[in-house]
């Protein structure tokens, strides 16, 4: 087991993006400390992802990893958790300048915590996430409702059916809140989006329906809304619980983020399946207030240990860097071999 203490999200390395949605969280709920968030992992990968002709390239972007923390009866919670591709790398992709928001994930709400409290917290860190990516220069970014099959597209708990019809739809409408107010906000030009499967769209002639196994599709394509289709109660009505994507066009200001946040390496958090991995072979839980600050502190704890595991090799590599030939670095990985696992 793992020797707990208190274990805060703000005991974790903070850095300009995490103090930037920090402080829109808590702003967004009258001041106050009671959220902290932080992007627990930014590591750079390179993978074969589609392309518009039907084959597969070589793209390299970066994954960012961000949980927000709410302070309950004297501990943390885990109220959010989104990961996020950015294509910023110099290159001919289709992809280039696009930022994905992959997954964006909540556990079970507990009455400790109010609904409305979490949700305006939760519209403010992504609503400030677009704004940053406005901000370091990027044109456009894509969100992805998707659809209740999918019962692996999650971070914290797998959801039954019947949940996942219901978070499909809300997933879609806090989005657009969030696209609308990233809009009044002027860090979005304009919006479009589309439901898949639905057999027919009468909006436009022009319009097509993306692909939900092919993204690098709907990236060329012009996606609008049939009229009247897309509402929950619409939905609801007519029992159709499609996925939705949405894409929006930034605006760049004038004030530019020219650099990206330090690289954190992370093998509990790095990418999504990690941490889902971590949280069901520790058998972390989520369910009453208790079980929800144990899971908090732990995840805490052990991305505060791969923190310091992380400087201890790095200082270490430095060092061997400038001791006199002869000496081999023990090219030991960066991060440890075995936490939590």
């Amino acid at each position: 087991g793992i020797h707990m203490g208190r274990h805060f999200g703000a005991d974790l390395a903070t850095n300009d993006l995490s103090d930037h949605l920090t402080s829109l969280a808590n702003a967004a709920v009258n001041g106050g400390d009671m959220f902290t968030v932080r992007v627990v992992s930014n590591t750079i990968i390179s993978a074969p992802t589609p392309t518009t002709t039907g084959g597969t390239e070589e793209v390299t972007f970066r994954v960012k990893s961000i949980l927000a923390f709410h302070r309950v009866a004297g501990a943390d919670v885990i109220i959010f958790g989104m990961y996020v591709h950015e294509y910023g790398e110099v290159g001919s992709s289709v992809y280039q300048g696009r930022v994905f928001i992959e997954c964006v994930d909540s556990p079970p709400l507990l009455h400790e915590t109010p609904g409305g409290e979490r949700q305006a917290a939760l519209t403010a860190i992504l609503t400030g996430y677009i704004q940053w990516s406005a901000s370091r220069g990027f044109s456009f970014l894509h969100l992805h409702a998707p659809p209740p099959q999918d019962g692996a597209k999650h971070i914290f708990v797998l959801r039954s059916l019947s949940v996942r019809l219901q978070s499909t739809v809300h997933l879609a409408c806090w989005f657009e809140k969030v696209l609308s107010s990233a809009r009044q906000g002027g860090y979005i030009a304009g919006t479009w989006s589309t439901w898949c499967g639905d057999d027919e769209d009468d909006s436009s002639d022009e319009s097509t329906h993306a692909d939900s196994s092919d993204l690098a599709s709907d990236i060329t394509r012009k996606a609008l809304t049939a009229p009247g289709v897309g509402s929950a109660k619409w939905q609801a009505k007519h029992g159709i619980f499609n996925e939705r994507y949405f894409m929006a066009k930034l605006n760049t200001p004038r004030l530019r983020i020219e650099q990206d946040i330090p690289l954190i390496p992370s093998r509990l958090a790095g990418r999504r399946a990690d941490l889902s991995r971590f949280i069901a072979n520790e058998r972390l839980q989520f369910g009453t207030l208790e079980h929800a600050q144990y899971t908090a502190m732990t995840i805490a704890r052990c991305l505060a240990l791969e923190s310091r595991y992380v400087q201890a090799q790095q200082q270490h590599q430095q060092q061997q860097h400038q001791q006199p030939p002869g000496t081999n670095p023990d090219g030991t990985g960066s991060v440890p071999p075995a936490l939590g696992g």
